[in-house]
């Protein structure tokens, strides 16, 4: 598939800051967020070239009229007079990038390059994904040595029609050398089921080298206990000629988009079904997904998480302070030695923070371990920052994690 450029508009919060484009040039030549090899300018786009984690990427940069669009998601909290800034906002400044080898940290190369273009920051429209996002969440993300969850790489969108059926795609993965993904055919019962499965899958492909082909097995999850959840993808050509073309996504639908680099999820019941080449909808699963599966996060995101975490302990340790916060910590403990593998040896667990004292922390279990027989719920013990692996901050308003603890800061 050719791999479309990422594209970002960056809404500034003083409009006259994109109009100095010597002054923007100047940001660049003092970044030290990547290497700047070369920069020139035609008419009013700059072309650049830069190197960031020994490779290279080319952007191109242009100021742009701007109109909020209105199907775009809101992934952040904004401040009301933020908000009404947002939508009062007639200009700016757009980024283009083509991704690298690794999609997350392309991403987050094109937010450090927006954050130096502009340091005094709006917000942020992912125009891949469709996502609107705070400019306070993206210069915090800028700022970071970690790059952000990889659900920012995307959105997965749920469209509804008159009738009950459910139309799920995605929206940003092309971009970075994947497919986006489909379920068809859903309803407005099951369709956040398929939905937790669609984003999964996304997560999966997104840490993938490589995509698997059309029609081949991938095993994601078990669906059940004993009950493996092994899905695969079907171009959307062949996907929609087996529905009515009138049908919410069917052929009808794709005269004006999500025509291009989609496939739809259907699965494989059996090995049998497999060797067939008889694969189902993902519906037939329905009563086992209803019950929450279990979807393993890989151990890149769990060290990025704890990578995160770690980055922005001093944010738990001041929320702490205010008596109305509750705060939990995921800590890793060690497994037992029956229980250990080459690949996974610490069981993550949530424990409540009772005390924080001289950067350690008190915390309370808050359930039984699976692979530790040592301990059980309600065991209390002290450990140390490098324990965590993810926290939460239950504000008397709202839940924080270390993502959007920008929220704080308003």
């Amino acid at each position: 598939m050719i791999k479309p450029k990422s594209y970002m508009f960056a809404v500034p919060a003083q409009p006259r800051d994109v109009e100095n484009l010597e002054l923007i040039l100047e940001r660049l030549h003092t970044a030290g967020a990547f290497q700047l090899l070369s920069e020139h300018m035609e008419e009013e786009t700059l072309y650049l070239k830069i190197n960031y984690e020994g490779e290279l990427y080319s952007a191109e940069v242009y100021p742009s009229n701007f109109a909020l669009p209105e199907l775009y998601r809101c992934q952040h909290l904004f401040p009301d007079v933020d908000a009404e800034a947002v939508q009062a906002a007639e200009f700016g400044l757009a980024v283009e990038m083509e991704f690298g080898t690794n999609p997350l940290i392309s991403y987050h190369l094109q937010l450090k390059l927006i954050y130096a273009l502009l340091p005094d920051l709006l917000a942020v429209l992912d125009d891949s994904s469709e996502k609107i996002l705070s400019g306070r969440w993206a210069v915090l993300a800028a700022q970071s040595t970690v790059p952000p969850a990889p659900r920012y790489l995307f959105t997965a969108q749920a469209v509804s029609g008159e009738d009950d059926c459910v139309w799920l795609h995605t929206h940003g993965l092309n971009r970075c050398g994947r497919p986006e993904l489909e379920v068809l055919n859903s309803d407005k019962e099951t369709y956040q089921t398929h939905y937790n499965t669609l984003e999964t899958l996304a997560l999966r492909l997104l840490d993938e080298e490589e995509t698997p082909k059309c029609k081949e097995p991938f095993f994601l999850a078990y669906a059940a206990q004993d009950i493996p959840l092994v899905v695969t993808l079907i171009d959307w050509e062949e996907a929609v000629s087996c529905y009515p073309p009138e049908m919410l996504g069917g052929k009808k639908d794709r005269e004006e988009g999500h025509n291009q680099d989609t496939c739809a999820i259907f699965v494989y019941p059996s090995q049998k079904s497999f060797e067939e080449g008889n694969y189902s909808s993902l519906a037939i699963y329905d009563n086992v997904l209803k019950e929450n599966p279990i979807y393993m996060l890989s151990n890149s995101e769990t060290s990025r998480m704890k990578a995160l975490a770690a980055e922005r302990m001093e944010f738990l340790f001041q929320a702490f302070s205010d008596k109305r916060n509750h705060l939990l910590v995921k800590i890793g403990l060690l497994m037992d030695k029956p229980h250990r593998t080459d690949t996974s040896e610490r069981e993550h667990i949530w424990f409540e923070v009772t005390d924080i004292q001289n950067g350690h922390i008190t915390a309370r279990l808050t359930q039984e371990p699976y692979y530790i027989e040592g301990i059980h719920e309600g065991h209390t013990g002290t450990y140390a920052p490098d324990d965590v692996t993810d926290w939460l901050i239950f504000t008397p308003e709202r839940r924080l994690t270390p993502d959007d603890v920008y929220i704080l800061t308003l």
